[in-house]
């Protein structure tokens, strides 16, 4: 879809968010949702790639964006199977290019600008939906909606731009751009307030040669109706689309409680609440998960489901438990974090010695300002109606860790260890026989760095 001239040349291009109801077919690694143009250097490039890099039978999001002199490349850590509807998005606040994946974020790359387009002369400045003249998506586009000079996903300040949110299952009147493509026809109406002064309206066309210019008879892209797409005419029932589950891991002989997350998707879209479910197994039965938010079924949970592990959908301090049904209190509790390439699963958090709401204990770890990137810190403490008191002083976590793990007694021992490595060990009586366990999210802004893979909680003889 041909959007004619939209970014302007010469001059530095603002903030920036686009968004797509979308689904990619087989074969649509390295084809694209969004180009500026046919030439290698673009105001925004944004796509699929890479099926199977980082998740079997996935791809990731991934594209660039031009600054004057060369292109800076993004890509995420999560992503949709082919045949997958989804929620697709990529923003830049200033300072970050974040993508998005059902609301949730799922990759960084810092960009400090500036963003140019490389112009006509460079084969730029265009606005195209679904390709350029080559690399042209493989799949399907329901809906775009683009904002230029702003960023709605920064308005909250600080790490807002790293906080999940519920998109729009239509989107609403707004931006820069909106489009939707519901009905057949040769040109397609730009529903928003306009962009440098004007609307755009798009047009459906083929190209040939890699010259963008009129080609008649050329394959141009066709309307289709979807039976698996979410219902757009319904945006307050739209259905789930179908999606890849991968079959759940082996629950570890001896656990108490196991759960690999194994499951459909359970996010803010298409009016999903998110949550957990419940665990996958054990030898104290399948449970289901407690948190901090009321347990109805018209409340939107803490917690969700992505790509078979646990992410933080809601922007605050988040608890989540299960009872473990232990007779002692003598727990060993253990949580992976999956480290990825573009920002997510460098952080993750237990909770531990669970009571209630209100009285329970926790152990996460927090990127380290005063050292390198990989490396963080570790804070253990206990909430005790309301009064948080920290057990921890300034410990650092070893490089390259992937399991945290806390093992608590009744008779008030903490020893909290990074794989085998012990990094932190003291004595509080509090709660110290509670025998609930879970997950724990610190504070807002951790929606993309904070991951949780095979929870998991074993008896253990304090001796």
């Amino acid at each position: 879809m041909d959007y004619g001239f939209y970014f302007l040349g010469g001059t530095p291009l603002g903030r920036f968010f686009w968004e797509f109801w979308a689904m990619p077919a087989e074969n649509a690694s390295a084809t694209y949702l969004l180009s500026d143009g046919y030439g290698g250097a673009h105001a925004l490039l944004f796509g699929f790639s890479s099926l199977g890099h980082s998740e079997p039978g996935r791809y990731l999001l991934s594209g660039n964006i031009f600054d004057g002199t060369g292109n800076t490349s993004f890509i995420s850590d999560e992503g949709p199977a082919p045949r997958e509807w989804g929620h697709f998005a990529v923003g830049w606040d200033g300072i970050n290019v974040v993508t998005y994946y059902n609301g949730v974020p799922v990759g960084r790359k810092s960009f400090a600008g500036p963003r140019r387009t490389p112009g006509f002369n460079g084969g730029g400045g265009r606005l195209l939906i679904g390709g350029s003249d080559h690399s042209n998506l493989h799949g399907r586009i329901a809906q775009v909606r683009g904002y230029e000079g702003s960023n709605p996903r920064a308005s909250g300040g600080g790490n807002s731009v790293f906080a999940a949110f519920a998109p729009q299952t239509v989107f609403g009147a707004g931006g820069n751009l909106l489009s939707y493509y519901f009905r057949p026809s040769p040109t397609v109406a730009d529903l928003s307030r306009g962009h440098n002064g004007r609307k755009y309206q798009g047009a459906v066309r083929g190209t040939s040669s890699g010259i963008l210019a009129e080609c008649p008879g050329c394959p141009t892209p066709q309307f289709v109706i979807d039976p698996t797409a979410p219902d757009f005419s319904r945006p307050d029932n739209p259905g789930q689309p179908p999606s890849l589950v991968a079959p759940p891991a082996a629950v570890p002989s001896g656990a108490l409680v196991f759960d690999s997350f194994s499951r459909r998707n359970s996010t803010y879209t298409l009016n999903g609440l998110g949550g957990l479910g419940s665990t996958e197994g054990g030898t104290a039965g399948v449970q289901q998960w407690r948190t901090n938010r009321d347990e109805s079924t018209t409340t939107a949970q803490p917690f969700g489901i992505l790509n078979g592990r646990a992410v933080l959908l809601a922007d605050e301090a988040s608890l989540a438990w299960v009872p473990t049904r232990s007779a002692t209190g003598n727990l060993e509790v253990r949580v992976n974090r999956r480290l990825g390439n573009a920002g997510s699963g460098t952080n993750t958090g237990i909770s531990f010695r669970v009571a209630d709401v209100n009285n329970f204990c926790f152990a996460y770890t927090s990127d380290d300002a005063a050292n390198p990137p990989a490396a963080q810190r570790l804070i253990v403490g206990c909430d005790n109606f309301g009064s948080r008191v920290d057990l921890t002083g300034d410990v650092r976590m070893p490089l390259n860790w992937t399991m945290l793990r806390v093992v608590t007694t009744s008779a008030g021992s903490v020893n909290v260890y990074a794989d085998a490595a012990l990094v932190f060990s003291t004595v509080s009586g509090t709660l110290a026989t509670a025998d609930g366990a879970g997950l724990y999210n610190n504070s807002g802004g951790m929606g993309l760095s904070n991951r949780w893979d095979n929870f998991t909680v074993y008896s253990v003889n304090p001796n």
